[in-house]
């Protein structure tokens, strides 16, 4: 481990190159990509799971440096609603702090909805329907 100024030195050391700026949406895609990892899905931005999951994200900046972060989720009936958002918030925590490097303050899990494990939920079925109407 380097001490503090070991650090500084090596900062002093690297020219400025500018700003590095990370937009909402990247960190939103990372949440989006993290939640369906969490339950066991690969997505693309073109499936219709990417675009439930865009609507149930919410990005705050606090400041420059950390991130706020709220979705809203549907917990299998049966599950254990504290422990699945636990690790829903753990899980993102540590994805979005690695990949951007900004710091987390909250994340914020709003459980939406219960589905039943056989067939389809209601709103699965409406969305469905609809599709299937364009």
């Amino acid at each position: 481990m380097s001490t503090l100024n070991e650090r500084e030195q090596v900062n002093q050391n690297q020219p400025n190159r500018g700003k590095i700026e990370i937009s909402d949406q990247v960190i939103s895609n990372v949440v989006i990509l993290t939640l369906a990892k969490q339950e066991g899905k690969e997505i693309t931005q073109k499936s219709r799971d990417y675009k439930y999951y865009r609507k149930q994200v919410t990005i705050e900046r606090p400041d420059d440096n950390s991130v706020a972060i709220s979705v809203k989720v549907r917990i299998k009936y049966g599950e254990k609603i504290p422990e699945v958002t636990s690790q829903v918030q753990q899980a993102i925590k540590k994805e979005v702090e690695s990949i951007t490097g900004l710091k987390v303050v909250s994340v914020n899990v709003l459980v939406e909805d219960v589905i039943g494990l056989k067939g389809k939920d209601t709103n699965e079925e409406a969305e469905g329907k609809e599709e299937n109407k364009q």
